[in-house]
């Protein structure tokens, strides 16, 4: 009993102390702002630990919720769309339970939400937005081409220009080298978004251009590396990756 009860203890003392230099050897592995969060690792222990876990590792991992979780969670939300649906039942009503159902991870019935909405309004850059990012996300890449297309000719920055990264997204995973470098580049020009650099340093390098390549990989390093502490950490995923692909140059 006694024996137990001191491995108990033991195992509660562990747990907390392992959690928190796991935290600290991520901080110094990974935090660009790590002199700060060290202090306050050092400083308040097992709870840094914890508020360094839920405000850096947590947002950086990028860790996804459970479907089942979600469903729970945005229940009412659901049940209030598909009521909207059911009295009003106008586009903006379909983008709304279209948007939860995304959310919710069940992606077919949510694309048959987005094309009752463009049946009922084509022009609709929140349905032909919804519509064109379940079809990147299941894959039908020249139908989420035609909607970002259509809807890039209503409106060329909806989003703060997220549309106009997936249009290139969209072209590059079709294979449309031409089209997708040409668009790229303006993005870039436009938008500065760090995965657009990798997908054009990408068409470079299987055009045989590895300056190209080594030219926008690192611009777009010394940008990211450059911005806001939290840009860069959304970012990060992609700053390892230009990184490994320089390495490769």
């Amino acid at each position: 009993m006694i024996q137990a009860l001191v491995s108990s203890l033991g195992l509660w003392v562990l747990v907390p102390s392992a959690f928190w230099m796991l935290m600290i050897f991520d901080c110094v592995r990974n935090e660009p702002d790590r002199q700060t969060w060290l202090w306050i690792l050092m400083f308040l222990n097992v709870a840094g630990a914890a508020v360094y876990f839920f405000a850096c590792w947590l947002p950086r991992a990028n860790v996804p919720v459970p479907n089942y979780f979600k469903r729970w969670t945005l229940r009412q939300p659901l049940w209030n769309a598909e009521a909207a649906v059911r009295n009003i039942g106008k586009a903006h009503q379909y983008v709304g339970l279209g948007n939860v159902l995304t959310e919710m991870g069940t992606f077919d019935k949510a694309a048959e939400a987005y094309e009752q909405a463009l049946q009922k309004e084509p022009t609709n850059t929140h349905a032909l937005w919804g519509a064109a990012f379940i079809a990147l996300q299941t894959k039908q890449f020249a139908a989420a081409r035609d909607h970002l297309q259509a809807l890039l000719k209503l409106d060329q920055d909806y989003k703060s220009g997220e549309a106009s990264l997936l249009y290139g997204k969209a072209l590059f995973e079709l294979g449309d080298w031409e089209l997708a470098q040409a668009h790229l580049e303006q993005d870039i020009k436009y938008w500065s978004h760090p995965e657009s650099s990798v997908l054009l340093a990408t068409i470079q390098m299987k055009a045989g251009n590895p300056q190209g390549a080594r030219d926008c990989l690192e611009t777009m390093l010394a940008k990211v590396k450059a911005s806001p502490i939290y840009h860069y950490r959304r970012h990060q995923h992609l700053v390892k990756k230009a990184e490994k692909m320089l390495k490769t140059l």
